[in-house]
């Protein structure tokens, strides 16, 4: 993979039609601008009032794109891989010039990679290294327990999930904070502009350089089975009768760093920004531990924070919206995680809420292989702090902003007593 900027976006012409298609249906035409920092909270709420208003949209932003907001046309697309692809995840990017694999691999070629990432990320194994995930945790902690104080997102919410990571698939705990630093650059970068896109670009260029050294060493020198790490069994992996290939092999690992480290941190981001304001849901954390696994399923629900696309690959007249191929559509998970047609009171947040079904892991053929795993680091997450630190605040007034395509919340400061 070499990736440029060159030809990511759509000409203006097909932006114009798509736009004409829109309005000749009578599918609302809204400007939803995921790129650009808003109050805390605040895309969940958008998210919201457009579900009220209409059950499609097609957003004018960027090149502009169709977008899904309630359960049942979530789910529909998830399900309809024909129709809905996934060589194409960002909203405004119609034209990637990268190919994250498994995410941008459609049935049946997923099933061969979404089986190779199975390893890494299996129940059995998970619980193998709980106590492992859960000595990261207290580490990390301990590291400004004293303190009084801490930067949330800088010295727990990115450090603790990026050394889970690192035990897991056998790579040096000391590459922490480089790993924390492309990971922050690329995802600052995706659906942007300008300057962003090309950092995000070279970010993944510096990671794909690194995972080429991991690749070499691994084929050349794979571990001994007593310290065998998942990129030894990956680079010694067949698909589709062959050795895996160096770029294949990159490109699973870029994702795998992706979705491994960012994600948890910015759901992070949301518990604790919640919990830090709510002192009786905090509260009851501390008081009944147990309650954690059905409080993280809601903050799941109720806080989505991937705004994930697809591509349409057929003309398709879905649900009233003339798309043609190569259209890009938002799957609103967010806005189809809150809808008060399958919650009450959505908005709400509710430890005892049953909750049994949401879409914060996606759907269908991709949904989210490491989900186990990141409901585990969650879970300890809030065990392990809670214990040490019941009570907090939040410092800074500034920085409680968050902006897409993943969103979360990009300064949070907090404090308690010593």
């Amino acid at each position: 993979m070499n990736p440029t900027t060159e030809q990511r976006y759509d000409t203006d012409e097909a932006r114009a039609d798509r736009l004409e298609r829109a309005k000749a249906a009578g599918c609302p035409v809204v400007h939803f601008d995921y790129t650009t920092p808003r109050p805390a909270l605040s895309y969940f709420d958008r998210f919201d009032e457009l579900r009220e208003q209409t059950p499609t949209a097609y957003s004018d932003f960027g090149h502009g794109f169709w977008m899904l907001l309630t359960p049942e046309l979530v789910r529909e697309a998830y399900q309809s891989p024909e129709i809905f692809s996934s060589r194409a995840t960002i909203p405004s990017v119609p034209h990637p010039d990268w190919k994250w694999i498994p995410t941008m691999i459609d049935p049946p070629e997923h099933s061969e990679y979404r089986r190779l990432v199975n390893i890494a990320f299996a129940p059995r194994f998970v619980r193998r290294i709980e106590d492992t995930i859960r000595q990261d945790c207290i580490d990390t902690i301990e590291t400004f327990l004293g303190d009084g104080h801490a930067d949330f997102l800088h010295q727990f919410a990115g450090v603790y999930p990026a050394k889970v990571f690192l035990r897991i698939l056998g790579l040096p705990i000391e590459d922490t904070d480089m790993f924390v630093g492309w990971v922050e650059t690329i995802f600052d970068g995706l659906g942007h502009f300008g300057d962003q896109a090309e950092d995000q670009l070279r970010a993944q260029r510096e990671i794909n350089e690194y995972f080429g050294e991991v690749f070499k060493d691994r084929r050349a020198n794979p571990r001994p089975e007593e310290d065998e790490d998942f990129f030894t069994i990956l680079a010694h992996s067949e698909v589709g009768g062959e050795l895996i290939s160096e770029t294949d092999f990159r490109n699973m690992s870029e994702v795998m760093l992706l979705a491994g480290l960012d994600t948890v941190k910015s759901q992070l981001s949301y518990m604790f920004y919640w919990l830090a304001n709510r002192d009786s849901d905090r509260e009851w954390i501390v008081r009944e531990p147990e309650i954690i696994p059905n409080a993280i399923e809601e903050f799941l629900r109720a806080h989505n924070i991937v705004m994930t696309a697809r591509q349409v690959a057929e003309d398709t007249d879905f649900h009233g919206c003339p798309m043609k191929k190569g259209d890009m559509v938002m799957v609103a998970n967010s806005a189809a995680s809150r809808d008060g047609s399958e919650y009450e009171n959505p908005t709400e947040i509710r430890f005892d809420r049953k909750v049994t079904r949401h879409y914060s892991f996606a759907g269908g053929p991709h949904r989210c292989a490491g989900a186990h795993l990141a409901r585990k680091e969650m879970e300890i997450a809030l065990e392990e702090w809670h214990k040490r630190i019941p009570n907090y605040r939040i410092t800074n007034t500034e920085g409680l902003v968050e902006s897409g395509p993943q969103v979360g919340i990009e300064k949070l400061e907090l404090a308690w007593d010593v």
